[in-house]
């Protein structure tokens, strides 16, 4: 027995050292592709090795970039200049009181129209229209006298010095009476000028000072906006230009036209003043209110231009994509006049040039793209008929 259990222990402790090796060779990733083809495991063939240095040597099929195009082409361009300011009215002035007193009667309120001479309010006067009274009973006592020494001159019944004596008084009581008319008139306080009560700073039954203000008054025919422009470009504006002018609080442009230019540059700010009048604000802008104004500095007619949104700005240098065939290359630009939406192209393109205006993020000289609105266009590349990409769970359950 014993002869037996010899070789079979030899055979067993064999196959333990042969399984444990190639463990060890499996999952160390060291073990031989092919050598176990007897014992169950996959052999690779010719074939699959072949397949799989062909999927390693592979290259990854590049895909066109999305892009949109525009064509350079010639466009009328205006340069603007921006300012902001307020609206002002023709005249708004205070209006105060000429006399001390209490506040007798107030005859309008804010808001309210009022023509040229109206009475806006009185200060209590009975004073004054008693001594008034007081001076035209005098002038006319006055008169009658002189006229009694007339009639006696004429008959020489008394001498010249006698009447001039007369005479004298007369226009003295004349001088008194107009002199309690104007006390009279300074109790009350009038309109200037044809307008519009802004405000009224008095009650009744106020005492006031001399000079206190009473009411602001406005005249809104015609209202004006005033702006400061550097002297550089005021140079390039003339009386009578047409300016947009934008009141915030309205949702449309107003026309306006350029009344008047200072002649003389403000030392401290080395800008020049322009006053711009109002063209039938109808009103929609209110004196006060906030306003940007547009005015144009230049104009190019007939120039080369692209949109603005084509523009890749590197610092001081811009440049373009230009589109050709199924690529694009980047081409440095010097531009001229600007606008909301246009950029004038001096130098690097020529018309009929087409140019990436969205997508440029991704491009590069010699990038392939494709052209979204090239059929528009009338642009046409080799990748215009490929067909999209799939999107991203599509491809993943195909692939499954």
């Amino acid at each position: 027995m014993s002869i037996f259990r010899k070789p079979l222990f030899l055979v067993i402790l064999f196959l333990l050292i042969v399984g444990g090796v190639g463990a060890g060779l499996h999952f160390t990733g060291n073990f031989p592709a092919g050598l176990l083809g007897e014992a169950g495991e996959v052999v690779a063939g010719d074939d699959q090795k072949s397949e799989g240095l062909d999927s390693a040597n592979a290259k990854p099929e590049v895909m066109p970039v999305p892009v949109e195009l525009a064509q350079a082409q010639e466009h009328g361009i205006s340069a603007y200049y921006r300012a902001a300011s307020v609206i002002e009215a023709d005249r708004l002035v205070d209006l105060t009181c000429r006399t001390a007193g209490r506040v007798q009667t107030i005859s309008v309120e804010e808001g309210d129209w009022v023509e040229n001479g109206s009475v806006l309010a009185e200060l209590e006067n009975g004073r004054e229209k008693i001594q008034l009274r007081k001076a035209e009973l005098t002038m006319a006592d006055k008169k009658r006298l002189l006229d009694r020494n007339q009639e006696m001159l004429s008959g020489e019944l008394i001498s010249q010095q006698e009447y001039d004596d007369v005479e004298s008084s007369w226009k003295l009581a004349e001088a008194e009476r107009d002199l309690a008319r104007i006390a009279l008139e300074e109790t009350r306080i009038r309109a200037p000028f044809a307008g519009r009560v802004t405000d009224r700073k008095i009650v009744i039954g106020q005492q006031v000072a001399i000079t206190a203000p009473a009411f602001t008054l406005g005249d809104f025919e015609p209202l004006r906006v005033r702006i400061n422009l550097p002297e550089a470009v005021a140079r390039k504006i003339s009386s009578g230009q047409r300016v947009l002018v934008s009141p915030e609080a309205v949702d449309m442009d107003l026309g306006a036209v350029v009344e008047r230019i200072s002649p003389v540059v403000d030392p401290a700010t080395s800008t020049v003043r322009l006053t711009l009048l109002l063209e039938d604000s109808d009103q929609l802008a209110r004196v006060g209110g906030f306003a940007k104004v547009r005015i144009t500095t230049d104009s190019h007619h007939d120039a080369l231009s692209i949109p603005k949104l084509a523009l890749v700005e590197e610092g001081a240098l811009r440049s373009v994509f230009v589109a050709a065939a199924d690529t694009v290359r980047k081409v440095e630009i010097r531009t001229g006049l600007y606008d909301e939406t246009h950029v004038e192209i001096l130098e690097g393109l020529t018309d009929g040039d087409f140019i990436v205006t969205m997508g440029q993020g991704g491009l590069r000289t010699g990038t392939l793209i494709k052209a979204l609105n090239g059929e528009d266009l009338g642009y046409k590349s080799p990748h215009d008929d490929l067909p999209d990409e799939p999107d991203t769970v599509t491809a993943l359950v195909e692939t499954i």
